[in-house]
């Protein structure tokens, strides 16, 4: 979604805006994750909400971070939210577009298709000359969402593990080659990339300047080289922790590819398990 329809289509009671704005910071080696607030606060598009996604979107009890809800948890999480069944929702990040891609992605994963990625984020919308408030974030009343949940479009570890070498499956890992290739490590886990896959880092698919996706041909051009367009079997793409790498399946949606799948825990779980294969190198793709 471009800023210039948001712009014009603010105004509407049924059109719900998100920042979904998150950080992972590393201090001395431990990693927290910082939700967007005090950016947020300090400028937003007008009437914006705000979505902590680790607290308002994920499990709480997962074992790694951004773990994906249950259907219930998740519904109760877009109530409070105020969402209701027939808003159309625009998301967008003040920096990296992964994070507003993966509340893209958990939307779908729940059955609701009336959801868009804002081009450029809070960056496109400033730089457009289009205002901006400050302030807490509101506090709407209840939303009247219903939702599902696709189960097919999630992969675990251990059936990962058995589909490794299938001809089948194309593996995808959305990190930078030298986290792909190990020799940065992800996480504090054990470095490398899962054996059979290919890069094709997020941040590839992005303008770094101004934060806006390149445009669809070059994108379908990427995706095309890579082989993911004409690959006829199960796509699975992951990262350090199922954020970053829900900006590839959203570039595949884009170029038409929608039956993708995503490894959720990604290197925060494989990197850390011992029983679980993984390789150093720059791969063969």
């Amino acid at each position: 979604m471009t800023v210039d329809w948001l712009a014009q289509n603010l105004h509407r009671d049924d059109v719900v805006v998100f920042d979904s704005s998150t950080s992972i910071i590393s201090e001395a080696g431990v990693e927290r994750i910082v939700p967007g607030i005090a950016a947020y606060e300090e400028a937003h598009i007008p009437g914006a909400r705000f979505i902590d996604l680790q607290r308002d979107l994920s499990d709480p009890d997962g074992s790694y971070p951004f773990t994906v809800p249950s259907k219930e948890a998740f519904a109760e999480g877009l109530q409070k939210l105020g969402v209701k069944q027939h808003d159309t929702l625009v998301v967008y990040s003040t920096a990296s577009p992964w994070w507003a891609t993966r509340i893209w992605w958990l939307f779908q994963l729940h059955g609701l298709k009336n959801i868009a990625v804002l081009d450029g984020g809070l960056k496109e919308w400033r730089r457009r000359g289009h205002p901006v408030e400050t302030g807490p974030a509101p506090v709407p009343p209840p939303g009247d969402i219903v939702v599902a949940t696709r189960l097919d479009r999630v992969i675990d570890a251990d059936r990962l593990r058995e589909r490794l070498g299938a001809p089948d499956l194309l593996l995808v890992n959305a990190l930078s080659p030298d986290r792909f290739s190990g020799e940065t490590p992800v996480h504090g886990g054990r470095p490398g990339h899962i054996p059979g896959s290919l890069n094709l880092p997020a941040a590839s698919l992005i303008d770094p300047q101004t934060n806006l996706f390149l445009d669809r041909e070059r994108i379908i051009g990427l995706l095309r080289d890579k082989g993911l367009l004409t690959h006829e079997g199960d796509i699975v793409a992951y990262c350090g922790g199922g954020i970053s790498a829900t900006l590839v399946l959203f570039a595949l949606a884009l170029a038409g590819r929608e039956d993708t799948t995503l490894y959720d825990a990604s290197l925060y779980e494989w990197g850390h398990r011992e029983d679980l294969p993984i390789e150093t190198g720059p791969g063969t793709r």
